[in-house]
């Protein structure tokens, strides 16, 4: 069989990380576009998961006819064919008989008849198969379907070095089964865009393609080109014609934007190939073709790294092939066939370095079910007591721990400085694979080869995510421990990336975001939605999800207290402006004795105004809603009735959720005011009435995270901020708080809106499962369309009046009051008062209308609005 030309130039680190992305990519992108093959259309906020099902049906990751032709032609294209000549083209079209026979899940109307006939005719297969693709274009006025270039990616890579002979080697393989003109334009194209994203990482090599067609052929595919940049996917459908086709995935991928690098805020240019994709599912109609051909060149561009590791788990299909047996195929075909000297990708077992360290097995400082090791470990006579291994460097083709059933997770990071095309995307998700085995009660070793230098910096960022240490503290630690050696300190990239990831993280908005929130003209909405959101969501909670029709919906005790904290929150800032000194805890703890006033408790003393006035006094003791009973609060009531406000142990023990929904509304002094100061008085606030520590904390932790939210910007990420405050909790944290946090993050992700997992997130109505609860809903429904969702799902929490409470807050902060159920929000009964509370809120921080002890104000009625000054 001849060779393929030679790669010119030379395939150095990351060529050969982006070439192995081509089948890998494509194999994701059907897997991911499988269950929604000629199903309804997937709207913006529904997210594509590789949940199997489809045509199939498939297994969860599993792969359809598009990647599996495709591996028809990657392994003759591995051997280093020139996928030119006609033995290559006789061992492909032999291999698409066979898949026909063996392995095909669903094969094209096309496809199949040109096989059917190949199997009928005599002499060679190559030949016999382009005979009889002929004779069915010539028969069938519509023949230019998607079929070829769904598989022709693995071309790309046969032939870099050549653009010529790239061409025709796409013309030939693609005139197998689909010999039309716009086939074969399409996959040149195509193949011209791999390339060039494998040789120089990016996009360009799809419109310089032009010049490898026919001439009067260009300017068409240039206007085509130019309609899909200029029109969303979903345009391009129904799209099994090859042109449509083409030009959705160019769309997805085109309009899709390339976030930009903030490792801090979790955002990574790579995370383009996961949003493209998504995209290209959405699309519609033909979703697993449409999202392979988009995959195979978002992988050429993204690399292997690139791929998110859920998917490279998750993916498999026929004959039997993992994630790990499609680089190979690709990384082998890129290299014309041949392995590097020491025999990767094919040997069976990776050498362990010569005169390296021998096998050791270290806990981690911060995890003990987190093992550190090396290669030698692994190959040593002793066996491994771990049910996982993350592997952070080549390994071979047999299992990692053979007679086990392990899982092993296998990582595309490099330990020498610039050979990463994406650095801090991979040593994210590669914590995170160890965080999401950990959260499944596995232990897990977590290895490179010496274990000295990449295992310790994806160590350090688990450490942070895990538990909160930050990178110096974490970096000290493992250097202590990993006494067989350190030669982190020796890459300066990836130590750079473990201070960028993991590095200290300061509570609430930075001081200059802090001075301007307020003044912001989306503040407004986003204080509105904190308090509406609550409201309705403690609403909701009791009625268990569904509210009845046409009544006014009423208010629970928590959205009660809370009124009471944002009027406290406002005379506490009142008395300060006069006083020059206030504590806000102490003013708090009067209002919500005003409230008990109101409900008829009996208090043991009567407080009276200090001024011979009528007491309650302030405007909020003349709404008559606050004065019905709308449920209990034992610890709330006990405390009040007892005459004392408390602290740690006193005067209850309780860690109820009320001691946390009812001082939500302290958030918007988070954001606006000094944040450590105010997350102080919010933990103060809490211990009034309920003394457990935990309790405490919660309330601390809910108010910086509603925080984030508010001050998110014009356009939040709900969950960029979740994480952003979690990371920010190392000094008013603990291990196990932060771990807690972070796991209900991380499920949101791996398991959003799941019953099940949010039961045994929030089993009951403490404080922290309000939090946790809210946290998973809040993240599992991040988008402003989905906030009624939200809403909804949190009410069926086995707590839902305090888990819907807490996402209501979230995620009214983060959108805003208009993104609230409309329906809901004008028929509760104090949403008036809610307003007002969140207009003064705005005013008094930033305006002050009572003026000050030394300034006169410009609103004479607000100290009788908010006396006590």
């Amino acid at each position: 069989m001849a060779s393929a030309f030679t790669p010119d130039p030379p395939l150095k680190a990351q060529r050969t990380d982006r070439a192995a992305g081509v089948l890998l990519g494509a194999a994701v992108g059907d897997a991911l576009g499988v269950p929604y093959e000629f199903q309804a259309t997937l709207r913006d906020d529904q997210q594509p998961r590789m949940i199997g099902g489809g045509l199939g049906p498939y297994k969860p990751g599993e792969y359809s006819d598009d990647t599996q032709m495709q591996v028809c032609v990657a392994e003759v294209a591995a051997t280093g064919a020139d996928l030119r000549s006609a033995d290559a083209l006789d061992a492909i079209a032999a291999n698409f008989r066979r898949w026909l026979r063996e392995g095909a899940s669903d094969v094209g109307n096309q496809t199949r008849a040109v096989l059917y006939a190949t199997g009928r005719a005599s002499g060679a297969a190559g030949a016999a198969m382009l005979d009889a693709a002929r004779d069915y274009a010539a028969a069938h006025l519509q023949s230019a379907g998607n079929g070829s270039l769904m598989r022709t990616g693995i071309v790309a890579l046969a032939h870099l070095g050549d653009t010529t002979a790239m061409a025709e080697a796409a013309v030939a393989v693609s005139a197998l089964t689909h010999p039309d003109p716009d086939c074969a334009d399409a996959c040149v194209l195509w193949c011209s865009g791999i390339r060039t994203a494998v040789l120089e990482g990016t996009f360009g090599g799809v419109r310089a393609g032009l010049d490898l067609l026919p001439p009067e052929r260009r300017a068409v595919w240039a206007e085509r080109l130019d309609e899909a940049e200029a029109r969303p996917p979903h345009r391009f459908s129904p799209n099994g014609w090859v042109v449509t086709a083409l030009q959705a995935a160019w769309s997805a991928i085109t309009r899709t934007p390339v976030p930009e690098l903030d490792p801090a805020g979790k955002r990574f240019p790579a995370q383009h190939l996961q949003l493209a994709l998504e995209a290209a599912v959405r699309a519609g109609n033909d979703t697993d073709t449409v999202a392979a051909i988009a995959g195979a060149l978002l992988g050429a561009r993204w690399g292997c790294s690139g791929i998110p590791l859920e998917w490279q788990q998750a993916v498999n299909g026929w004959p039997g092939l993992t994630a790990a047996d499609l680089v190979r195929l690709a990384v082998l075909t890129a290299r014309g066939g041949k392995d590097d000297g020491v025999g990767w990708p094919s040997a069976a077992r990776m050498p362990a370095p010569a005169g390296g360290p021998q096998g050791f097995a270290v806990p981690h400082p911060h995890d003990p079910g987190v093992v550190l090791g090396n290669l030698a470990l692994l190959q040593g006579t002793e066996p491994v007591d771990v049910d996982a291994v993350v592997s952070l460097c080549r390994m071979g083709t047999e299992p990692v721990l053979p007679g086990t059933d392990v899982e092993h997770v296998r990582v595309w990071l490099v330990d020498t400085d610039g050979h990463n095309a994406n650095l801090p995307f991979v040593v994210d998700q590669a914590a995170r694979a160890v965080l999401r085995l950990r959260q499944a009660g596995k232990r897990v070793l977590l290895h490179c080869v010496a274990g000295q230098s990449r295992t310790p910096a994806v160590a350090a960022v688990y450490g942070n995510l895990a538990t909160g240490t930050d990178a110096e503290t974490a970096l000290s630690d493992l250097r202590n421990a990993l006494t067989h050696g350190w030669h982190l300190s020796a890459h300066a990239e990836l130590l750079d990336t473990v201070h960028a990831l993991a590095g200290p993280v300061a509570v609430g908005p930075e001081p200059e975001e802090r001075t301007g929130f307020l003044r912001q003209r989306w503040a407004a909405s986003r204080v509105r939605g904190l308090l509406l959101g609550l409201a309705v969501g403690d609403t909701l909670g009791a009625a268990r999800g569904k509210a009845p029709a046409e009544v006014s919906l009423r208010a629970g005790v928590s959205t009660q207290l809370a009124c009471f904290t944002a009027e406290g929150t406002i005379r506490a800032s009142v008395r300060g402006d006069h006083k020059g000194i206030c504590s806000p805890s102490g003013v708090v703890w009067h209002a919500y004795r005003r409230w008990a006033a109101l409900q008829g408790i009996e208090l043991p003393d009567h407080p009276g105004s200090g001024s011979g006035g009528p007491w309650p006094d302030g405007w909020l003791a003349q709404v008559p809603v606050l004065a019905q009973r709308r449920g209990s609060a034992p610890a709330t009531v006990a405390a009040l009735t007892a005459g004392t406000s408390g602290g740690p142990g006193k005067p209850t023990a309780s860690r109820g959720c009320h001691a946390l929904t009812r001082t939500l509304p302290v958030a918007v002094a988070v954001a606006g005011q000094d944040s450590r100061y105010w997350v102080e008085q919010a933990r103060a606030m809490a211990a009034l009435t309920h003394g457990d520590p935990a309790a405490r904390s919660a309330t601390a932790h809910a108010v910086v995270l509603a925080a984030r939210c508010l001050a998110g910007g014009p356009r939040p990420q709900v969950r960029q901020a979740l994480q952003e405050g979690i990371r920010s909790f190392r000094e008013i944290a603990t291990g196990d708080e932060l771990g807690s946090l972070s796991a209900a993050l991380e499920q949101a992700g791996t398991h959003p809106a799941d019953a099940r997992h949010l039961a045994r997130i929030a089993p009951d109505a403490t404080a922290p499962s309000a939090l946790l609860g809210g946290v998973y809903v809040a993240a599992s429904f991040p988008e402003r369309s989905q906030v009624g969702a939200a809403l909804r799902f949190a009410a069926g929490a086995p707590d839902g009046d305090s888990v819907a409470c807490v996402t209501g807050a979230l995620l009214g902060a983060a959108h805003g009051a208009e993104a609230l159920p409309v329906d809901l929000v004008s028929r509760h009964e104090l949403a008036w008062v809610l307003d007002t509370l969140a207009h003064d809120l705005i005013t008094q921080l930033t305006d002050r209308p009572s003026g000050t002890e030394y300034t006169a104000g410009w609103d004479e009625h607000w100290r009788g609005r908010y006396p006590g000054a």
